[in-house]
């Protein structure tokens, strides 16, 4: 089984391999081994991006193939034809062309692949507008843009094999695309699990982070609790661990709003770590996790890797995360910071509790390993060209 692969996500070919972030390449690794090739149609990385480029493709079966700069959506939507021709050039001895989403040149991949298509839906663009850091008449103009590239998302999912990790997109396309499979990604893989009894046993309490430095992501909510937690007597410390997203100066807001409430020796930006143990780490020193986010999310991969590393988990009630952590973690409303105060604290004092917690997400991270899952995956696929794609 010969596959394609596409996602905005950027790629480099160097001397000794193909680099791409970790989250990414650990998914491209897990699926060529089930697959004879895989041909990843990937952008070239701008010069700043180059440090995320941190993990190297270790199957032998993977070839990149350089579509063009990592440039804005509006060049993207511009050029389009470009991007395709390139695509087409190397497609025509595939099997199938699998492309995650929502990614601007999604629609307009699978409308030219001359094979079978499958989508692999992570998010929703218009869910996340409003929190996007932009002036109004700009937002608008990005929600209008959203909304446009959803509807040519589904009209793609109407004709291809479609892969979810959202229970709300999975219930928004039931019945309207024949082929839905929900699935639940991940980077983990079995050898990646830190087993302890139970966290917090020394002060200070150390709450974690990982991911992108985003407002939509909940990071100032996050202050607001430790802020909260100090004043109550708690000593903890918020360490945030992820890249910071170009143009959004959230880092900048959650210095300020630290400094306001005079706890900014208590929140720590790590920088990114490379998938692996140098990220790892983060979480052995940790006592829990925090993944707050204010909007829709389809399920966040760090969620797996706090369980794997045996941390109790505070999570919003957004996307799928209710649907998937089952009794796994403390669950919370978005934007409530009081609330999530009240989670923490919980977690720190009650002691019967956190261990539960530990117990029960160790055991749900075993079965989403990358290596169950890509084989889901593979299976889905074989039996989809085999009867599916010619119905």
């Amino acid at each position: 089984m010969k596959i394609g692969f596409h996602y905005h996500i950027p790629a480099i070919s160097k001397g000794d391999g193909i680099y791409m972030p970790g989250h990414l390449g650990r998914f491209i690794d897990s699926l060529a081994d089930y697959c004879d090739q895989v041909i990843c149609f990937l952008h070239t990385p701008f010069p700043d991006e180059i440090i995320h480029m941190d993990y190297r493709i270790l199957s032998g079966n993977v070839r990149l193939v350089d579509i063009g700069p990592h440039t804005n959506v509006i060049e993207l939507t511009l050029k389009v034809n470009k991007y395709i021709t390139i695509m087409r050039r190397h497609t025509s001895d595939l099997d199938l062309l699998l492309v995650r989403g929502p990614s601007p040149l999604l629609p307009a991949m699978v409308a030219a692949s001359p094979v079978p298509t499958a989508l692999l839906l992570v998010g929703d663009y218009v869910a996340g507008v409003n929190e996007l850091p932009q002036p109004r008449w700009r937002k608008e103009a990005i929600r209008l843009w959203s909304y446009w590239n959803k509807w040519g998302q589904n009209r793609a999912a109407s004709h291809s094999l479609t892969f979810v990790n959202s229970r709300v997109l999975f219930d928004e396309l039931k019945g309207k695309v024949p082929f839905l499979h929900e699935i639940r990604t991940t980077t983990l893989t079995r050898d990646d699990f830190f087993i302890r009894q139970d966290t917090c046993q020394a002060r200070p309490y150390r709450l974690l982070y990982v991911g992108r430095m985003d407002r939509s992501k909940g990071l100032l909510q996050m202050v607001e609790a430790v802020s909260l937690l100090t004043e109550r007597g708690e000593d903890v410390i918020l360490d945030l661990v992820g890249w910071p997203e170009r143009g959004d100066p959230i880092l900048n807001e959650i210095t300020a709003l630290a400094n306001r409430k005079n706890i900014s020796e208590k929140i720590h930006y790590l920088g990114s770590r490379s998938l692996g143990p140098d990220l790892f780490e983060c979480y052995q020193h940790a006592d829990i996790f925090l993944t707050v986010s204010l909007a829709s999310e389809g399920f966040p991969r760090t969620i797996w890797e706090a369980m794997a590393h045996s941390l109790p988990v505070v999570a919003t009630r957004v996307g799928s995360i209710p649907a998937f952590v089952e009794e796994a973690a403390e669950l919370v409303e978005p934007r409530r910071p009081l609330e999530l105060t009240e989670a923490i604290s919980r977690l720190i004092h009650d002691g019967e509790r956190r261990r539960h917690l530990i117990r029960v997400g160790q055991k749900l991270a075993q079965e989403n390993t990358v290596e169950n899952r890509a084989c889901d995956m593979a299976s889905i696929i074989r039996n989809y060209l085999s009867h599916g794609s010619n119905t």
